[in-house]
Order: C-alpha cells, then structure tokens, then sequence
C-alpha cells in the first residue's frame, strides 16, 4: 500500500512539473503561424471614423485618426498621414506592424509612429477569412483608443 501511495505521489509530482513547464512555454511563445505582409494590406477601418490603408509596397496612409499627440501643439488630436510600415512586434505585445508617419501639412510633426497591433491574425478558427481581426495602436490608450478591422476586398 505504501508503494501505491509513493507511486501516486511521484506521478502527482511529475504532473505538476510538466504543467508548469508547459504553461511558462506557452506564455512566452510567439503565435503558431507567424504573421505575415498578406494579414496586414488591406484597408482597415477604425470604429471612430479613422481609416488605415496598408500597401503591399510597405507605405500606409492613415486618415482621421483621433488621439495622437505627434502634433505641432502636442496636444491629442485628430492624424492624417503618409507613412511606412514594417512587420514588427513588441515582446509583451500581440504581433503587428510598425508604422513611422510624417504628418501633412507645412507644421507637421517630422517623425510620429507606433506599432498597430492585430488580436487574431484570421488564420485560425472556422472561417479562416480574417473576420475575427481585430487591431489598433499601442500608443491609442483609454476611450479614445479605435479598434479596427480590416474591410472585406472584392
């Protein structure tokens, strides 16, 4: 009986070790399918009007975005800019994409950039069309922050 006893204790005890391993791999994993230039062109439209447009050329052009302090005043305010893009992730963050802006106009803020995070990259689940995307900017926090989704092409 005491070998039953000492045998479940062992197999309690390994259980938990590769539970615990299994769960510290999976928290600092990168996605399964690896996000690419095809989940992110396209034109995404923002639930506050602002509209996002990615190009397959690596530019993004982004129109009336509301919150973004990249302004001559430096305060929050309505974004329409030109800009570039490239495929990056922030650690700690979902991956996306790192968008560098130069606002329009002659008292445009040089430089104004910030990485537009996607939640689901549409790859996954049963309809495999991208429905289930969803993405915005980091740096958009609070009730100002937009959620975009990507308009269907056709």
């Amino acid at each position: 009986m005491q070998n039953l006893a000492r045998a479940v204790l062992v197999l309690f005890g390994v259980l938990v070790l590769v539970t615990v391993k299994v769960a510290l791999s999976v928290e600092d994993s990168k996605p399964a399918v690896p996000l690419t230039a095809h989940d992110v062109i396209g034109t995404w439209q923002g639930d506050h009007g602002a509209r996002l447009e990615v190009t397959a050329d690596g530019r993004a052009r982004l129109t009336d975005s509301s919150g973004w302090t990249c302004t001559p005043s430096g305060a929050p305010a309505a974004l329409t800019a030109d800009g570039n893009w490239t495929i990056d992730r922030i650690s700690d963050e979902n991956p996306g994409i790192l968008i560098k802006f130069a606002g329009d106009g002659p008292s445009a803020v040089p430089y104004c950039g910030d990485h537009f995070t996607l939640v689901g990259t549409g790859k996954s689940g049963a309809s495999g069309d991208g429905s289930d995307v969803r993405a915005h900017f980091r740096g958009q926090q609070g009730a100002g922050r937009e959620t975009y989704r990507r308009t269907t092409t056709g």
